[in-house]
């Protein structure tokens, strides 16, 4: 294969990993593959001496370090707020998602004969996700939902909720979390959450 051929080839995947990040639902994935496209087209268009290409893709790499420094820097403000498994609010916000939260739960679903702790995660006053639990014995919670919107998703919450408020749950005698594996993306987000497989489920013992 001739350079010219090689250097086509570079352009090309380029492109693919900048239309691949446009795909991303995730901000903080977004970032990084938009990035990563950006910095392999401004070194392409450095190598077919199409310097505002390179210019202006270099830039837009630039741009994604820096809100990518921003996210992972910045101290982020949140709240939780109780709520019940019967209110209004809840029930659309899981019809408005109910496709996504389906992708990772998919068994969810709400039964009358369950003890919930439901609660609503606000993130610089603005809805991030919500939480519903049901405790199957005094100490213990199973989780049911733990959904964050896409603009979120950056391990924060998880964060903010398993490690930094803990007393959220401590208030209500609980002791441990518990969750079944679900999809592969949660079941990897809870294991760096700090929550490890004992048997057939996910457990996190609450400090």
């Amino acid at each position: 294969m001739s350079q010219v051929d090689l250097l086509e080839l570079f352009g090309y995947v380029a492109s693919v990993i900048v239309a691949i990040s446009l795909t991303m639902s995730s901000i903080v994935k977004l970032r990084w593959w938009n990035l990563l496209g950006a910095t392999c087209f401004g070194t392409y268009g450095l190598l077919i001496g199409a310097l505002p290409v390179a210019l202006l893709n270099y830039f837009i790499a630039l741009a994604n370090i820096y809100y990518l420094y921003k996210m992972y820097t910045e101290k982020a403000h949140f709240q939780v707020l109780p709520i019940s498994t019967s209110d209004v609010y809840l029930k659309e916000f899981v019809r408005l998602h109910e496709g996504e939260i389906k992708e990772f739960f998919p068994p969810f679903g709400l039964r009358d004969n369950r003890d919930y702790i439901s609660m609503m995660i606000h993130r610089d006053l603005a809805v991030a996700g919500m939480f519903i639990g049901h405790k199957i014995d005094g100490t213990t919670l199973e989780m049911d939902l733990d959904f964050v919107l896409a603009p979120y998703r950056d391990m924060k919450p998880g964060q903010f909720i398993f490690k930094e408020s803990t007393d959220i749950f401590k208030k209500h005698g609980i002791k441990k979390v518990v969750s079944a594996p679900g999809s592969e993306g949660h079941t990897t987000y809870l294991t760096k959450i700090g929550f490890a497989m004992k048997g057939d489920r996910l457990e996190l013992d609450l400090a």
